[in-house]
């Protein structure tokens, strides 16, 4: 029998919490760095081995189920073996470290990100920050943080705060990067750029932010926080390479916008708009957008 919304954010937090105690432990003394993409783009052992504890976990508890993890960057079996998913399959997203340049700068601002998707939609969603003990969670019950409901901050955009990992080195358009940029500084109360997409889209979630956006991001860095927004009120919006807006299978979007009402989801997406287009999505899911 398919697991339940509920028993799959269970299995998140199990898997989360497990690996919480090793990361805060390697968060003192990260040990050597690697690159991936180029030097904006650090990895470490401990990201792979959390993403390899968190899918042995889910393997475990869940059969039958896929995982696309960062670290391993395909959508897997138990057995290791690539799969395409189909409508009635269970996909797990999965971040070990979300703010990895932050984790091996010893700034706190990191998080463990899973999710699980199902066909088009993300049904269920765990972030957990180990160096302030909050779990953020998501199921079909609503959006929680350390167990108490969440709600979006329902405020204009020029009364809230907003979260962007934008601009980005990844774009290569930076004149309309700035010109974006400087929509939202001029539209919003004020910016922060902390360095982790997944508590980005968590602190909208449960208020602190008004909007959040992302260009060039991956399934694992936004599923969870898909399902957190979407459980406490907000919307998000999936925007394709050319910008067409999608509202089902987001995570799939190279781009998106998380936003406590219209008003800040419009802003958010006219700097979007600002940006022309760039070739950033990966089917990781042997489907197109």
């Amino acid at each position: 029998m398919t697991p339940s919304p509920r028993e799959l954010a269970d299995l998140a937090e199990l898997a989360a919490r497990t690996v919480g105690p090793d990361l805060l432990t390697a968060f003192d003394d990260p040990g050597p760095i690697e690159y991936k993409r180029n030097f904006h783009d650090p990895v470490t052992e401990h990201d792979r081995r959390a993403e390899a504890t968190i899918r042995e976990l889910i393997f475990d508890g869940a059969p039958g189920t896929f995982v696309l993890g960062e670290e391993e960057g395909r959508t897997i079996d138990a057995h290791g073996n690539t799969v395409v998913a189909g409508d009635d399959d269970i996909v797990w997203l999965v971040d070990p470290i979300d703010g990895t340049a932050n984790f091996t700068s010893k700034l706190p601002w990191w998080c463990v990100s899973i999710a699980a998707a199902k066909g088009d939609e993300v049904i269920m969603g765990v972030i957990y920050q180990p160096s302030t003990n909050a779990m953020f969670r998501a199921d079909d019950t609503g959006a929680y943080k350390n167990g108490e409901p969440i709600r979006v901050n329902d405020e204009p955009p020029h009364r809230t705060l907003f979260a962007a990992g934008f601009p980005s080195e990844k774009i290569a358009d930076y004149e309309g990067s700035a010109s974006g940029f400087k929509l939202l500084l001029e539209g919003t109360k004020s910016m922060r750029r902390l360095g982790s997409t997944a508590l980005h889209l968590a602190g909208v979630a449960d208020g602190t932010f008004g909007g959040t956006l992302g260009m060039g991001t991956q399934p694992w860095d936004i599923g969870a926080g898909i399902a957190l927004i979407q459980a406490a009120g907000g919307v998000v919006v999936g925007l394709t390479d050319d910008h067409q807006r999608r509202t089902t299978r987001i995570f799939d979007c190279p781009h998106y916008v998380g936003a406590a009402n219209a008003d800040t989801l419009n802003l958010a997406l006219r700097a979007i708009d600002e940006v022309g287009p760039q070739e950033f999505y990966t089917d990781y899911f042997g489907r197109t957008t």
